[in-house]
């Protein structure tokens, strides 16, 4: 284990250095792009091995929506990667850029619910059930692996705001995960992707939430006593 107590003895392209702890506040945006990189790729190969690559994909990718659903999630993440790093930092604005999420998931929801308000009762059972829990059960499948290595990695982080930093970490694995997802889902409707896609980034979101700050509970507890 690296001693966190050596001191820096070269910085590196990242602005990591040589003895530093590989988790910490400083190199958070960095681990977090590495865990959402490998994260990506086992999604993909998920979805190869396991869930399919959907059989439209080539048509799906030449229509709007398919890069509006990849957009919205990839946006999600983006926003959640820089919240959690200024949460992580202390500094301010961190939950301006998660209400930037929050702004993006709202109008996706109204969307939603126009194209519902549109649709028979027999149309959205077909449409919701049981589409959504395939839908929400895949996103965290594929979101889990990156959660339980960020979870892992923070472990020893000394957090100012753990919860709220736990769910910017969580929010961002369940937005990879459900961008990754658009190469199997192949639901292409606002009233879809609007309440499922974001319920799974959101539920990702919470289990990064509480697991952080049960380690920093957990942590505070172990401390020995001054």
């Amino acid at each position: 284990m690296i001693d966190d107590t050596v001191a820096p003895l070269d910085a590196g392209a990242s602005g990591e250095s040589l003895g530093a702890p590989i988790w910490s506040t400083a190199t958070l945006p960095w681990r977090l792009a590495e865990v959402g990189g490998a994260g990506a790729l086992a999604g993909v190969l998920m979805i190869l091995a396991w869930l399919e690559v959907r059989p439209d994909l080539t048509e799906a990718a030449g229509q709007a929506f398919f890069w509006i659903k990849a957009a919205y999630t990839a946006g999600v993440a983006l926003c959640a990667l820089v919240a959690a790093t200024w949460l992580a930092r202390g500094r301010s604005g961190g939950v301006t850029v998660l209400a930037l999420a929050g702004a993006a998931a709202v109008a996706m929801l109204i969307a939603a619910g126009v194209q519902n308000a549109a649709m028979t009762p027999a149309a959205l059972t077909a449409l919701h059930w049981p589409n959504a829990l395939v839908c929400l059960g895949n996103i965290l499948v594929i979101a889990a692996p990156m959660l339980a290595l960020t979870v892992f990695g923070l472990r020893d982080v000394d957090l100012l705001r753990p919860a709220p930093t736990g769910f910017a970490c969580g929010l961002f694995c369940g937005g990879v995960a459900a961008t990754v997802d658009g190469l199997h889902c192949w639901q292409g409707t606002y009233a879809f992707v609007g309440p499922w896609f974001t319920l799974a980034m959101l539920v990702s979101g919470g289990i990064g939430a509480g697991a952080i700050k049960l380690l920093a509970r957990r942590r505070r507890f172990l401390l020995p006593a001054e």
